[in-house]
């Protein structure tokens, strides 16, 4: 609860939320929350259901906290290999294969058949994921309708619509402590998740409340969205942003819109967790941060003055 604010800044220049459930707890007042900001901003969310080897933990039972607050649209994309701690891997409900972990927490994903016990559970979850993809696309509903399924291609291509627009919410199993499943969350990431070519930032025009979709293109003017300013210790105040299009560069002059002031960018960094790697330039759709402007404060638009 107390990095809901921070949850807030970060999904105004995010692509999509990963809303973690505790596997053992399911819905908890803090998921509804975070639920409701992501909902407000349009982003699409993915489901991951964590500590999946705790006492306790239960897909039936955490799918059916989940359903009762969001509904029947959250749809797992895998169920898990074993329970509690036996947990070891998840089957993948879209390619039909099984991914299993190693006990030392490497986290190193090994194909593998799916487990005869889990056979028909696989079938029956995949036609109710099937089913959950062509309701959410009237065209597919026609396709499901005539032939009762969906080709392969059509699954995957009605996912990731659905995941873009809103309708649907997979679910996918981890966990975290025990680095299982890490792989195949990427991976969905990777394929269901709309990329920033994909998805318009939303902003305002200046001097109006009127929405604007601004598409992320290199060869645009620079525009860069200020999200986040925190302050450290050896480099005094950080300003982190997202280049919402054009490219941002290093040692530059650009114009502060917001305050109406010009700003000196000198190093830009790209940061991992508290590592910073110095860059020359950051493009349209990445997120990057800068050291040292004077005026510029969270909520501000950098610009080029064109």
């Amino acid at each position: 609860a107390n990095f809901l604010s921070d949850a807030r800044a970060a999904l105004r220049v995010s692509d999509a939320a990963l809303v973690v459930v505790d596997a053992v707890s399911g819905v908890q007042v803090s998921t509804e929350k975070v639920w409701s900001i992501a909902a407000e901003m349009d982003a699409p969310r993915l489901v991951v259901l964590s500590r999946l080897d705790r006492e306790r933990a239960n897909l039936g039972r955490a799918l059916d906290s989940l359903r009762g607050v969001f509904g029947r649209t959250v749809i797992p994309v895998q169920i898990p290999i074993g329970e509690e701690k036996n947990f070891r891997g998840v089957v993948d409900l879209v390619a039909m294969k099984g991914w299993t972990f190693p006990a030392d927490g490497s986290g190193k994903p090994s194909e593998t058949a799916i487990p005869d016990d889990l056979a028909a559970a696989s079938q029956s979850a995949r036609d109710a994921l099937i089913e959950m993809v062509a309701e959410a696309d009237d065209a597919l509903m026609e396709k499901f309708f005539e032939s009762g399924t969906l080709t392969q291609e059509e699954l995957v291509d009605g996912l990731k619509r659905g995941v873009a627009a809103g309708r649907i919410f997979p679910l996918v199993c981890t966990s975290a402590g025990a680095n299982i499943g890490m792989q195949p969350l990427l991976d969905d990431i990777l394929s269901y998740v709309p990329s920033p070519a994909e998805r318009p930032f939303a902003a305002t025009a200046k001097g109006s409340e009127d929405a604007v979709a601004v598409k992320a293109s290199d060869s645009a003017p620079a525009a860069a969205f200020v999200w986040k300013t925190v302050a450290d210790p050896f480099a005094g105040r950080i300003t982190m942003f997202r280049v919402i299009s054009g490219t941002v560069k290093a040692d530059s002059t650009i114009q502060n819109i917001t305050r109406e002031t010009p700003e000196r960018l000198g190093h830009l960094t790209l940061l991992q967790g508290k590592t910073p790697t110095n860059v020359p330039e950051i493009r349209s759709g990445d997120l990057g941060a800068v050291a040292k402007l004077k005026d510029t404060a969270s909520g501000d638009t950098l610009a080029d003055e064109k």
